[in-house]
């Protein structure tokens, strides 16, 4: 079974300028993209396939050869996911549009390497014939299981998105073993088993977080409408913005597990 998670991990002070470099380089190919389906979709009349934006994007960039095919992947995917919800009645979706300045960067299994002692090398593939020099970031831990996917990403701080296979399957539908569950507002978790038992948490921590985010945005923005658009005050107001909805989210992925536990434990007792 696939999973996810974020790690924190430290790296030379060249080299992060490096992973900002990459993150840099991901978003000129995602902006490739974004031209290329353009181009092509006004000349022949349809998008452009998987197997034609991969060729012409094909050792144009710095980086990795799976990293520009992972982007290239992650373009592809949000485009048929507004295609399928615009077929569902969603008109206000729209296709991918909007160039970016930073793209996490991705390396999949033949980009990494990974050592004992919590060191991973990141390659950066091969260019005018050469091997360059990989990035080398150190963790303290790393989930247990096969490593599939390391993504670097940054959120007022550096941290690495693993995807790993813990080596579980994933268990099949069974009549009279399932518990739904619903995250709420002013009841944190409400969980549900087929048998008719039931399970309320109620807790105030995530209620008061979410007013909270909201009541400063609500401040900012109030200040910030009164700037004009693209000033350094505006600017200034919209970074504060971003800390806001970061340092908010951190909180509630922080408080959230704690109610998690309790409802499995009573979903394993009851299932």
């Amino acid at each position: 079974m696939l999973r996810g998670q974020k790690v924190a991990f430290r790296a030379s002070k060249a080299d992060l300028e490096r992973l900002r470099a990459c993150n840099r380089e991901s978003a000129r190919v995602w902006n490739e993209c974004l031209r290329l389906a353009k181009e092509h979709f006004l000349q022949h009349g349809r998008w452009i396939s998987k197997s034609e934006l991969q060729k012409q994007t094909k050792g144009r960039f710095h980086l990795h050869s799976q990293s520009i095919q992972a982007v290239c992947h992650q373009y592809l995917f949000a485009r048929q996911s507004a295609q399928a919800a615009i077929q569902k009645g969603h008109r206000h979706v729209r296709y991918p549009y909007k160039p970016k300045t930073f793209f996490n960067t991705k390396w999949a299994k033949d980009g990494f390497t990974i050592h004992e002692n919590g060191k991973i090398t990141l390659s950066m593939g091969i260019h005018g014939g050469k091997r360059e020099k990989p990035i080398i970031v150190y963790v303290s831990q790393l989930p247990q299981g096969t490593i599939k996917e390391i993504e670097c990403c940054y959120d007022h701080g550096w941290y690495l998105a693993i995807t790993y296979d813990n080596g579980q399957e994933a268990k099949a539908y069974q009549p009279g073993h399932a518990v739904g569950v619903d995250l709420g507002e002013i009841h944190t978790i409400g969980a549900f088993c087929e048998n008719g038992q039931s399970l309320i948490i109620t807790g105030r921590k995530v209620r008061s977080l979410h007013r909270l985010r909201n009541k400063k945005l609500a401040e900012i923005q109030r200040r910030q409408s009164k700037c004009q658009k693209g000033s350094r005050q505006w600017k200034k107001y919209e970074r504060a913005k971003q800390y806001v909805l970061s340092k908010s989210e951190r909180q509630l992925r922080d408080a959230t597990p704690r109610f998690v536990s309790s409802t499995a434990s009573f979903a394993n007792a009851i299932c």
